[in-house]
């Protein structure tokens, strides 16, 4: 029977990821199947040493077909876009942003940062495609991984064409809710439906204890042989 875990369960489980590392869940979902759950290489995050951990919270964005000044829009239009955006978080998801391609415009800057962490409670961002006012998101310690970096506003440059829906964020089909675990080594996403959480966060900490073991006797002196016939695993 398929487990179903409450927003508070869930939030539990990935306090335990952010101790640990993205490659013992890689290697875990590896195991189960899962081959493709590792966002592809080029996401930097802003924060050296950081490592977090919380449901999806999708935004989809794509090119403006026209360009249009802030003023130019409807502000009925405007409040119904953020009321969707941070009317709909919850405490302790990250944010994933589809560029769709488009990396002419800070797909994320200093306003989204500032109110998805006050405002929303999120721990974080995984942007596939550049951002902007990084020195100012440093300052209120928001982590962002993202492609890259821009000093154009996207207004007039990109609309917002999906909240809370399905995307593709580097390369991986993103479901709402789907964990995102995002460290040094780089971003996996855990796909809820379709795998046991707390089986693959037990195994990943498995794999890491065992790796901490390893490690310990490398350094003592001991071969990568003699730890492999040791143990039988590396």
């Amino acid at each position: 029977m398929e487990k179903t875990y409450n927003h508070e369960h869930v939030l539990a489980l990935c306090e335990r990821l952010e101790k640990i590392y993205t490659p013992s869940v890689a290697d875990i979902l590896d195991e189960m199947g899962y081959m493709n759950q590792a966002m592809h290489a080029g996401f930097s995050p802003i924060m050296p040493g950081i490592a977090i951990a919380g449901p999806a919270f999708t935004l989809d964005e794509a090119k403006t077909r026209k360009s249009q000044r802030l003023d130019d829009y409807d502000p009925e239009f405007v409040a119904k876009v953020l009321s969707d955006i941070f009317g709909n978080m919850e405490k302790g998801q990250v944010v994933c942003v589809n560029t769709n391609g488009f990396h002419g415009a800070g797909a994320f800057g200093e306003l989204m940062s500032t109110t998805c962490k006050y405002f929303g409670g999120v721990k974080g961002a995984v942007v596939d495609g550049p951002i902007r006012d990084i020195s100012r998101i440093l300052e209120i310690e928001f982590p962002v991984w993202a492609k890259g970096n821009i000093p154009t506003d996207s207004i007039g440059r990109v609309d917002m064409v999906g909240i809370g829906s399905p995307i593709w964020c580097g390369g991986i089909r993103v479901n709402p809710g789907d964990v995102v675990f995002a460290d040094m080594d780089g971003v996996v996403i855990i796909p809820i439906t379709d795998v046991d959480l707390e089986e693959v966060v037990s195994r990943a900490e498995e794999v890491a204890m065992a790796e901490r073991r390893s490690r310990k006797e490398i350094r003592s002196g001991k071969s990568l042989l003699d730890v492999y016939k040791k143990y039988g695993k590396l």
